[in-house]
């Protein structure tokens, strides 16, 4: 179905009854109410950067349902101005929503002008079959600009120029939320679509799960799962180690670790300790491999939980930002990993630690970056770290646990979304050992440090981590295992939980005593 055609205009007019029509909409296509929620807040994000023009922009907005996927219009005349103009709109335009303003106020004469310098930013000339399957009749000349194919090396190269500017984009609702957004411009007109995916009511079952209500506000953040979105994710979170900082509780030392499995031959790390440590004591170690797929890199929660360790347990963390998928696929990461604990064993010296006493911790696909890491220094007959301890890991790439079929739609991260991260982590090539890919299915698991293993009660990977621990016992490994309750995945991300406050507790008390 198509809705009718709205006329709106910057000054304001129009936008209220298309906010409306976006509700009956949503209604009437019988969306969840995140789906709805999402709706809406695209549509807020359309009108406010029409808003942003000149009074007198008036443009036609309207929503299309096809198999689920809800298509919203924004449709406006487009306007001459000079070279000169142009050229300062351009400049003056660097995050994602300054560039749809660009578009929408300046359209074609003002990408006409600037086309070699924007091709290489992502916008285009359109190919005449995009073109077509818009509804042009005739083949016309038009210029097409998409996120998804908006390329991290623009989003570098404005961050050179204003090192503050990337945090702009995290403003755009519709970069978030959306499953795309192109922009078509036309010499007479522009056509702005945003695509976002609906669930239907009678599919949201996370509702009906016991999660604490402390993990409320979880419930709420679109789970990503297409290439784009984790490209989005990437953007918006990509540049977060550059901006930790030391302060009344910690120090933070940035530095490169060597690395010849990293393309750049080196990794950023960041070292945490403890703000009343000697900084030339040798301290006890803990190697922290984030989550995150292989997909995301370093969120807020993983900085936090690095700063509590420094300080409660009196070590050092090690904090590397090691390179992510889909540009560079495992076993690298794995590799990565090993270079760095090799690096730490071979060179305390450089980094004050006591290689005797080196933990080993990761969440989610860090956890399985713990275990591949315990099974490569098996295997290559290096010294083990002292303890190893992983939280809600990743551990059997079959996917097929009961709880993989399960939990198909909980918060943050589902069975369907790791189902697509697999296939984005996945290379057709891959000849590594897979047990570091899949550690539940080594052959033996004898001789590996002692665990502490944590689960989420609501996740797809929970029986991930029940099976890890069982199989390390059976080969006589100690194991800590705490299966808490009332959660999800990643719900860390919930700092102001009391679950996770206690869950917090309880690793800093195992890695304490393991320093002992």
């Amino acid at each position: 179905m198509t809705t009718e055609k709205l006329k709106i205009n910057s000054d304001g007019t129009g936008m209220d009854l298309a906010m409306d029509r976006v509700e009956q909409f949503a209604e009437s296509a019988n969306a969840v109410n995140r789906d709805a929620h999402h709706l809406r807040l695209i549509t807020e994000e359309m009108m406010e950067l029409l808003r942003s023009l000149d009074s007198n922009v008036e443009a036609s907005f309207w929503m299309e349902e096809e198999k689920h996927i809800c298509s919203l219009h924004l449709s406006s005349e487009t306007r001459q101005l000079s070279k000169d103009s142009v050229g300062v709109a351009i400049e003056n335009s660097g995050n994602i929503s300054g560039k749809l303003m660009f578009l929408l106020e300046y359209g074609y004469a003002g990408v006409d002008a600037r086309a070699k310098r924007l091709e290489k930013i992502g916008i285009r000339k359109a190919d005449t079959h995009i073109i077509r399957e818009m509804g042009e009749k005739k083949a016309r000349e038009a210029y097409v600009w998409s996120l998804e194919a908006y390329g991290l090396t623009a989003f570098d190269a404005l961050a050179e120029d204003d090192e503050d500017n990337w945090l702009e984009i995290g403003s755009s609702i519709i970069a978030n939320l959306s499953d795309d957004v192109q922009v078509f411009i036309f010499r007479d007109r522009i056509e702005m679509i945003t695509v976002k995916a609906l669930q239907k009511k009678g599919k949201e079952q996370s509702s009906a799960y016991a999660i604490s209500p402390e993990f409320d506000s979880l419930k709420k953040i679109p789970v990503p799962k297409s290439r784009f979105q984790v490209r989005i994710v990437q953007l918006l979170y990509g540049r977060l180690e550059s901006k930790q900082s030391s302060d009344s509780k910690v120090q933070i030392e940035k530095t490169l670790m060597p690395s010849k499995s990293a393309p750049s031959g080196k990794i950023n790390t960041l070292i945490y300790s403890g703000i009343d440590t000697d900084p030339t004591e040798d301290l006890p170690c803990v190697l922290f491999l984030h989550g995150g797929a292989f997909l995301f890199p370093a969120m807020p929660y993983h900085y936090r939980l690095a700063s509590l360790i420094a300080q409660n347990v009196r070590c050092r963390v090690i904090l590397p930002m090691y390179d992510l998928a889909p540009d560079y696929v495992p076993p690298m990461q794995q590799e990565e990993a090993f270079d760095i604990y090799n690096n730490l064993i071979k060179h305390p010296i450089w980094y004050h630690i006591d290689p005797d006493r080196i933990a080993v911790i990761g969440d989610s696909a860090g956890g399985t970056l713990v275990a591949a890491l315990t099974l490569m220094l098996k295997e290559r007959k290096i010294r083990m770290p002292r303890v190893q301890a992983m939280f809600y890991p990743s551990l059997d790439d079959k996917l097929a646990s009961e709880s993989m079929k399960k939990y198909t739609d909980v918060p943050v991260i589902n069975a369907d979304a790791i189902h697509e991260y697999y296939k984005m982590c996945r290379h057709e090539e891959y000849t590594a050992n897979r047990v570091y890919i899949s550690p539940l299915d080594a052959d033996s698991l004898e001789g590996l440090p002692d665990a502490y293993i944590e689960t989420a009660e609501f996740d797809a990977l929970h029986d991930d981590g029940i099976a890890y621990a069982r199989r390390l016992e059976e080969a006589g490994v100690k194991v800590t295992l705490n299966e808490t309750r009332g959660t999800v995945h990643a719900f860390d991300m919930a700092v102001k939980s009391s679950i996770l406050s206690r869950t917090i507790n309880k690793r800093i008390h195992f890695l304490r005593m393991a320093m002992e």
